[in-house]
């Protein structure tokens, strides 16, 4: 497993790169396009000749692109569909040009559950058609917020076999503890493997977003924590991440950026957490502290 961050593209794509590079990444997730924006940005053949040699420079692997906020692959509204479909097969355009591995992105939020699924598949099928893995498209589990779609297991899965085309998992645990399934325990880890081994299966789990949680379990809200600090914790993230079963590409970290030292200290905590004894230790040290 190679852990990153998702990291901004504030002042070029290639400052991602050196940011993760600063912060001993060896992955990295961002977006190629404002998030929070409709119109996006020619990026020039100079810009991405220039990331892609970066990144070779810097050996970071995989890379991973998340889809923007705005897109609805579910939306009931012709108009807000299509042009989430759009953007979906431009960012997934772009994507391949910088040889990115994966793009990942949430199923959406839908009126009616049944439609909901069938449009996003319908969109997932339209873009690969369009642009054939790499980079290859994954599906996020979510918290449940509101009208959204895919914080059910099985949800995805039939998305997944409706689309009928290579579709793989990006696994949040904060995601996964606000949807109801308890990381904190064997039992609930053992759930949420089978219900993913019994549907797409723990193969299609190519990208780990790892988060504590600020919000309680079941609670059905997205707010992401600082690892340790949240509901689920040092214990329950060690345990999650110690099932053998698990074998991602990458374990990213959208842990809070309110300061400079934020990202440095949870890539720590998470190093940490991929090193037991060294895990064990820190906590006998708070303990008896």
């Amino acid at each position: 497993m190679r852990l990153g961050c998702h990291l901004s593209i504030a002042g070029g794509l290639s400052r991602a790169l050196q940011r993760a590079q600063g912060l001993g990444c060896q992955s990295l997730q961002i977006f190629v396009q404002n998030p929070r924006a409709w119109q996006g940005r020619q990026v020039t053949d100079a810009e991405i000749e220039a990331f892609i040699a970066l990144r070779r420079q810097t050996a970071i692997d995989p890379l991973v692109v998340h889809l923007s906020y705005l897109p609805n692959l579910a939306a009931s509204g012709a108009l807000l569909y299509q042009r989430s479909r759009n953007r979906l097969q431009q960012e997934l355009a772009l994507a391949a040009r910088l040889e990115a591995d994966f793009l990942v992105c949430h199923p959406g939020h839908a009126l009616v559950n049944d439609a909901g699924v069938q449009q996003v598949a319908a969109a997932v099928a339209a873009a690969v058609g369009q642009i054939p893995p790499p980079p290859l498209i994954l599906l996020e589990n979510t918290a449940g917020q509101g009208q959204e779609l895919g914080w059910q297991i099985p949800q995805l899965d039939q998305i997944i076999k409706l689309s009928g085309v290579p579709v793989g998992l990006c696994l949040d645990t904060a995601h996964a503890f606000a949807a109801g399934y308890d990381l904190r325990h064997q039992v609930g880890i053992d759930r949420l493997l089978t219900e993913i081994a019994q549907g797409p299966g723990l193969t299609a789990i190519r990208v780990i977003h790892l988060n504590d949680s600020r919000v309680p379990l079941g609670s059905r809200r997205d707010r992401h924590w600082h690892l340790g600090q949240g509901e689920i914790g040092l214990v329950g993230l060690r345990q999650f991440l110690s099932q053998a079963e698990l074998r991602p590409q990458a374990l990213i970290l959208e842990t809070p950026k309110k300061q400079s030292e934020d990202d440095p200290r949870n890539l720590a905590v998470a190093r940490s957490l991929l090193r037991p004894q060294e895990l064990i230790s820190s906590l006998h040290t708070d303990l008896v502290g």
